[in-house]
């Protein structure tokens, strides 16, 4: 009796999100449009996400059973032989891997064209890397044997 019991379950999941937007506000109350006002934005998001996961699950079974008997009437001769091995080897073998992994970068730049420049420049930069490593090894091992004579 031989079972054998695989599984591989593979993931992979890739988000990513690009947004850019370019501002033209225009908030003064002197309805001066020639005074150089400009706002640029620039917002780049990306999102990366890697699943794998794998399950491997192996059950190995063996059964042998062995019956000898031999009966002899004349000079009454009586032989019981009984082997019984069992093996029963299980190997559970469990891996998860998980990367997240999240760039955001923001750059925003303003200038204001009047009787005076004013520039802002601002860079967000924001990593996180995750990474999960589980593994599950289980062995399972049972021998018997057992002789009679």
């Amino acid at each position: 009796y031989v079972l054998r019991y695989v599984r591989t379950y593979v993931r992979t999941y890739v988000r990513r999100r690009r947004r850019t937007y370019d501002d033209d506000d225009d908030d003064d109350d002197d309805d001066d449009d020639d005074d150089g006002r400009r706002t640029d934005g620039r917002t780049v998001r990306t999102y990366v996400r890697t699943y794998v996961r794998t399950y491997v699950r192996t059950y190995v079974r063996t059964y042998v059973r062995t019956y000898v008997r031999s009966f002899v009437t004349l000079r009454y001769v009586r032989t019981y032989v009984r082997t019984y091995v069992r093996t029963y080897v299980r190997t559970y073998v469990r891996t998860y891997v998980r990367t997240y992994v999240r760039t955001y970068v923001r750059t925003y730049v303003r200038t204001y064209v009047r009787t005076y420049v004013r520039t802002y420049v601002r860079t967000y930069v924001r990593t996180y890397v995750r990474t999960y490593v589980r593994t599950y090894i289980y062995i399972y091992t049972t021998t018997t044997t057992t002789n009679l004579t």
